[in-house]
């Protein structure tokens, strides 16, 4: 739901990785705004409302710019921060204040604050949230030959050939300790609907095949297929909802064949 960047080029890709890491809150010291105005008629979306800051500028001459970065460095998630409206005027303007070493350190506090309230409603996860976030991925229009599971690698070993960073590692950790409610639901929703699994599988690898391209690390592409997860699942934002989120591509990266293999 993050709001696109209207300074230098960032990619939408990128923009979904800031916002889930911040969980669509301004990550300001102190602040922590929601930031997403909810609709107000059903046949409306939530609208977010904040703003994508370049922690060190996109071109030279902007705050904190850096000649040593390249180009997708400066529009990379690692470089920038989401804030409210007030927060990303200030740091762009009192920059004695809102140092480089100021905006990262504020980024990495409160995006661990969010992976702790996620990894804190992860037990609180029910069927209600498994339900919202697996039928929208379910239901989506798949072509038929993408249908199926191939074998996957050990998580293991599909982790370190990705080179995933421990704050992934932990997340499908968290994500994978909903594994048996996961598979129960699903297996339940397949005597209903015998192809939901299926579709439920293509989605999910036509969502990472679609945003592979983009140039997002490994960790950034998960972030993403989560993100994508959440972001369909409707207008609740809730820890609940996004660990669910989390839950179910955890899973799904476990079983399904997709990043680097050998």
């Amino acid at each position: 739901m993050a709001k696109p960047s209207q300074r230098g080029s960032v990619p939408r890709a990128q923009e979904k990785v800031v916002g889930l890491r911040s969980g669509n809150r301004c990550a300001y010291p102190g602040c922590g705004l929601e930031l997403v105005f909810d609709s107000q008629h059903p046949g409306d979306q939530p609208k977010a409302t904040g703003k994508i800051a370049h922690i060190a500028a996109a071109s030279p001459g902007g705050p904190r710019y850096d000649a040593n970065m390249t180009p997708a460095e400066r529009g990379s998630a690692k470089n920038l921060i989401y804030l409210c409206g007030p927060h990303h005027d200030a740091i762009d303007t009192q920059l004695q204040y809102h140092t480089r070493e100021f905006l990262l350190e504020a980024k990495r506090t409160h995006e661990e604050a969010v992976q702790r309230a996620v990894r804190a409603a992860m037990g609180e996860v029910t069927y209600e949230e498994l339900e919202v976030v697996c039928k929208v991925i379910a239901n989506a229009s798949i072509p038929p030959q993408q249908l199926g599971v191939d074998l996957a690698l050990p998580l293991q070993q599909k982790i370190s050939l990705n080179q995933l960073g421990p704050s992934s590692v932990q997340r499908i950790t968290d994500g994978l300790s909903q594994t048996a409610r996961i598979a129960d639901f699903i297996t339940f929703q397949n005597t209903l609907s015998p192809s939901f699994g299926r579709s439920l599988v293509a989605r999910f690898k036509g969502d990472y095949y679609s945003v592979i391209a983009d140039g997002l690390e490994p960790d950034e592409v998960f972030d993403y297929l989560v993100e994508t997860a959440y972001e369909n699942a409707g207008p609740r934002d809730t820890p609940r909802v996004r660990a669910a989120a989390l839950s179910v591509i955890s899973y799904l990266f476990e079983i399904c064949e997709i990043f680097e293999h050998e």
